[in-house]
């Protein structure tokens, strides 16, 4: 057994030892990161159908909207949706108001937008309507050219709950959506209502 006072200096050695290498450990506050604020942007303000916008010496105006259950191809057969969709047609036209030539935009620099959903087109091939896929490039000065985008929506989509958008230099609205603001890129992206 160890003498009582031998016990003592043992304990007060070790209480000292573990104060002194608490008090030698820096103590740090664990910090968070602080949020970044971010800006929402939101599409412009849509134009209605039958209104043009000028990008650039590019004027592009969505003349009208149709929506179908069906078509009649070129080819004379029917073409039916995929179950749950019907088809909708976007009218567009597109004038070269510049002194040099351009190029007309891919078809993949449209979208139709609903909910939280961004749309692309398909060829469609209607009979006895011109097809925006065979559109010749480029459009030299004072040439216009008119053609029609098809596109595959829900078939509860009703047009008062669709936007069409042309964005010129890119490809997609947005990688990210928060119904019905839709954040969007700082590329041009124009806007029209396709209902009222």
């Amino acid at each position: 057994m160890l003498p009582v006072k031998t016990a003592i200096r043992i304990l007060l050695i070790g209480l000292f030892t573990l104060t002194a290498c608490s008090s030698a450990m820096p103590v740090t506050a664990a910090v968070s990161p602080q949020p970044i604020a971010t800006a929402t942007k939101v599409l412009p303000t849509p134009s209605t159908p039958g209104n043009s916008i000028l990008w650039r010496d590019l004027q592009v105006t969505m003349e009208q909207v149709e929506i179908t259950e069906n078509f009649v191809t070129e080819f004379g057969s029917t073409r039916n949706p995929p179950a749950g969709d019907k088809f909708m047609w976007v009218h567009v036209q597109l004038k070269n108001l510049g002194q040099k030539e351009i190029d007309t935009p891919l078809p993949e620099h449209f979208s139709v937008l609903y909910a939280a959903s961004e749309l692309k087109p398909t060829y469609g091939y209607r009979k006895g309507y011109a097809e925006y896929f065979s559109l010749e490039t480029p459009l030299f000065p004072n040439d216009a050219a008119d053609a029609w985008l098809r596109f595959d929506i829900p078939i509860t989509a009703e047009l008062k709950d669709l936007r069409f958008v042309f964005i010129p230099e890119s490809s997609q609205v947005g990688t990210t959506f928060s119904s019905p603001e839709y954040p969007y890129s700082n590329k041009a992206t124009f806007v029209w209502k396709c209902g009222p």
